[in-house]
């Protein structure tokens, strides 16, 4: 004999698992194009990321708002200007085709468990989801910026020495940028070419540090430019004393990093913690 609970479950769980059956089986070659080209290696089970998409359309989401921007911005910097927005519709789409996946199996296995704990435990694993897309985003994102932290120091001692001996500094600019091939020297081979192209320096090098999107290259860019109207003496000696700050800015970073390294240990660990105790406590609670 069915219980109340499963009675009151059965409307809303063949209503969720329709409506995700419908979804499947309508809209993948609507948005085959773009599924197809999400790299398989970044995002788990993309290849039903069409659902998330056409959700996204049905309650018209506006990738085009104040707080999309913001999060675009941040994507331009690991995946480019060009990218971003793409980058940032497939992760809303990916996140949506999470949460509406894991609540069909989770009430449907509520429903034929005959407990509501199961409920609670697919809410959070829907969560988990959703954060683990945020997590790896900002991870790349930290990443980058630390690679490009790491390097610059180096790169500013060597300009300073370059425009101390009397070269310009968009001449310094370009011999440092091909010295390498790493993140950093990227960004300055393309504001190279862009001052090879006629672009100012002035907006260049600003350019360049929102690319970046680091407070201390936003700094360096704010310092050249007002170094380059006030003449090669004053660009020196901001340089080096920026260079030395730097160095310091490096030495902290290493010291923030390993203690970030031991503050990750501690989520497997949550996580871990709070399935056993999820574990231990439905049998509890069902036989209340």
């Amino acid at each position: 004999m069915q219980s109340t609970f499963q009675l009151a479950m059965l409307v809303p769980t063949t209503a969720i698992v329709l409506f995700w059956v419908i979804l499947a089986a309508k809209y993948e070659e609507k948005f085959e194009e773009v599924t197809s080209s999400i790299p398989q290696e970044d995002y788990y089970l993309c290849e039903l990321f069409y659902i998330g998409f056409q959700i996204m359309d049905m309650i018209h989401f506006n990738i085009k708002s104040d707080a999309c921007r913001k999060k675009i911005k941040l994507m331009s910097e690991v995946y480019g200007k060009k990218y971003a927005e793409y980058y940032y519709y497939v992760s809303v789409g990916g996140k949506i085709t999470y949460v509406i996946t894991v609540f069909p199996i989770i009430f449907l296995v509520a429903l034929l468990a005959n407990n509501p704990v199961a409920l609670l435990f697919g809410v959070v694993f829907a969560a988990i989801f959703v954060w683990y897309m945020n997590e790896s985003f900002k991870d790349k994102l930290t990443d980058r910026r630390e690679k490009i932290l790491a390097e610059f120091p180096q790169v500013l001692s060597k300009m300073t020495l370059l425009v101390n001996s009397g070269m310009l500094l968009r001449d310094a600019w370009n011999l440092i940028a091909n010295q390498s091939d790493t993140i950093l020297f990227q960004e300055m081979q393309l504001t190279a070419t862009q001052l090879e192209n006629g672009v100012a320096e002035a907006a260049a090098y600003r350019e360049f540090a929102e690319r970046c999107g680091i407070k201390e290259i936003r700094k360096f860019a704010a310092t050249v430019i007002q170094g380059l109207e006030k003449g090669a003496a004053e660009l020196t000696m901001f340089l080096k004393d920026m260079a030395d700050e730097l160095w310091l800015e490096k030495r902290n970073l290493v010291k923030q990093k390993g203690e970030r390294a031991n503050a990750k240990l501690l989520v497997p660990t949550v996580i871990i913690f709070i399935g056993i105790l999820f574990m231990i406590m439905a049998p509890i609670i069902s036989g209340l």
